[in-house]
């Protein structure tokens, strides 16, 4: 398994310094998936180093390790993001057997292969929320940059979200060739499956097949942030949105909403996911601080 650098910062494994509250522990089990997300360092066919997830360098440690140093009282929720590697379940068991056990809400983000994976999470180990990332908010470019049928993915989100409502998120990354008007259609959708949706900006990173393309601009991020805010608080309808010939977003709803809510870090409670989609050095695509309406 792997610990992201602030989380090996919290638990003493590594000396640095952080400049904002890291409330999440992020956990990562497998490694080398068996998919070949064409953004992903993770991918199959990736040449980008084994310890990369997006951006951020992930430090390997046994499990026996993490739990004889783990200090739930440190965080407020575990986030365990899973490679669908080869023998996943079977870490992924153990681990989440062990945290259990502890007073502590704990996501998973993972790529189940049928919709009882998903149940097992719920019922046999208690998880409070199950992420299933869609990524790809295009249908006709998902199959060439996520691989797989889109529909597979919507329609386990769909059923799953009905036995646990308001449990489930899933993630889009801004900049992989989609149109505005595609992440607007796919958040009203979303929102009326009772699933929260969370932002990623596109990262170009080394090794992978799309290590060229351009990070969408933060102005246009910005933008489409606004939105899934006006969406998560209002009952809009498309209608209330203006879109030009190509998709790009014009007008939002006149309706007021906290602008600097909006720029923060969407998911589940208390995640920030520092500096996942840029460097330190630059402005964040996601400001790391807890949004105060998931608390």
């Amino acid at each position: 398994m792997r610990l992201s650098y602030a989380t090996a910062v919290e638990l003493g494994l590594k000396k640095g310094k952080i400049d904002f509250p890291n409330y999440t522990a992020y956990l990562m089990i497998g490694e080398k998936c068996l998919f070949n997300c064409a953004y992903c360092a993770q991918a199959r066919n990736a040449q980008s180093n084994a310890d990369l997830l997006s951006r951020i360098k992930w430090s390997e440690m046994s499990l026996d390790t993490f739990k004889s140093i783990f200090n739930p009282t440190k965080f407020k929720r575990i986030c365990i993001q899973v490679v669908s590697s080869l023998d996943y379940w079977i870490e992924l068991n153990e681990l989440l057997s062990f945290l259990k056990e502890k007073e502590i809400p704990i996501s998973v983000s993972i790529r189940p292969r049928n919709i009882e994976e998903v149940r097992t999470l719920f019922k046999k180990y208690n998880v409070d929320r199950v992420g299933i990332a869609i990524d790809v908010a295009n249908k006709d470019l998902f199959p060439k940059i996520r691989g797989g049928k889109y529909e597979f993915y919507e329609n386990m989100l769909k059923n799953v979200s009905n036995d646990f409502p308001n449990r489930i998120t899933t993630h889009i990354i801004v900049g992989l060739g989609e149109t505005d008007e595609n992440i607007v259609d796919f958040l009203l959708k979303m929102k009326k499956f009772k699933i929260l949706v969370s932002l990623f900006s596109f990262t170009p990173i080394k090794g992978t097949k799309l290590e060229n393309l351009l990070p969408p601009s933060l102005s246009r991020y910005r933008k489409i942030q606004i939105a899934r805010e006006i969406i998560l608080q209002h009952n809009v309808e498309k209608a209330s949105f203006l879109f030009d010939s190509k998709g790009n977003l014009q007008k939002l709803p006149e309706v007021e909403v906290d602008m600097e809510e909006a720029k923060k870090t969407s998911g589940c409670p208390w995640c920030t996911r520092p500096f996942y989609n840029e460097k330190p050095t630059e402005e964040p695509y996601n400001i790391p601080i807890p949004r105060h309406i998931n608390l």
